[in-house]
């Protein structure tokens, strides 16, 4: 599969970012890079901070310190509400989709950021050639849907907003194996259509095929940085998170 590869400008840069809950902290001293054009993975155990590291860029940590620069825009000192309209869309874990509202509904909220009604019906229509089950369901209401299709509601919702950067923390959470790989050749798609996307992902060998790069997480720290290639081969990372 051929994908873009990054440009070498900086996208997304992390300087000994700290972050706290009740007074214990989860993130100490964090420093990562990602270049523009990159797909860029972050494995490690359940406790490592992956989750926590993906909610101090998209606003939702208060208790932080140290530096994060998207693009040259400092986001520890920027609301919240305000970090999408910078280009980034954050998928959570778990979906979060509005189980009361039907598909295309719910897609039509990922586009209230972006200011302007203009051009929501084309992304729809991007969203559906990208998920063409979103399409068959489109005004089925969301909380009738099976794991999978919710986590394509999710993911559509995200690129509604054209964003320069995709953020998906544990997409296959909770998926068959066989959506699993389908949901990743969607991951692919959305990276070479020139969207950058940094991954949190459960599926370690598969985050280490998709991506390009890597960071390894250990108790709110970076243990070790490379290429994904490169780093499924290493003995620490087969023993730790492969189990060969």
């Amino acid at each position: 599969m051929t994908t873009p590869s990054a440009t070498g400008a900086p996208l997304l840069t992390i300087e000994n970012l700290c972050a706290s809950y009740g007074g214990a902290w989860v993130l100490k001293d964090v420093s990562l890079t990602m270049q523009v054009g990159e797909f860029l993975a972050i494995i490690g155990a359940n406790t490592a901070g992956k989750s926590t590291l993906l909610k101090a860029i998209s606003g939702l940590m208060p208790q932080t310190s140290g530096n994060i620069s998207f693009l040259g825009h400092d986001l520890l000192n920027t609301p919240a509400h305000r970090v999408p309209t910078l280009g980034i869309a954050h998928v959570p874990e778990g979906r979060h989709v509005f189980t009361e509202m039907t598909v295309e509904e719910n897609l039509r909220t990922g586009a209230f950021t972006r200011g302007k009604s203009s051009g929501v019906g084309d992304s729809i229509a991007r969203i559906f050639d990208l998920f063409p089950r979103l399409k068959e369901r489109r005004t089925q209401l969301a909380g009738t849907l099976s794991g999978g299709e919710q986590q394509m509601v999710a993911v559509g919702r995200g690129m509604m907003l054209d964003p320069k950067l995709l953020i998906l923390d544990e997409p296959s959470l909770g998926l068959a194996p066989i959506v699993v790989e389908e949901m990743h050749d969607r991951f692919h798609e959305i990276h070479n259509s020139g969207v950058s996307v940094l991954l949190v992902e459960q599926n370690v060998s598969l985050a280490l095929e998709s991506a390009g790069r890597a960071y390894v997480m250990s108790s709110g720290s970076i243990e070790f940085e490379g290429i994904a290639t490169e780093l499924a081969q290493d003995d620490r990372i087969r023993r730790a998170y492969l189990g060969i």
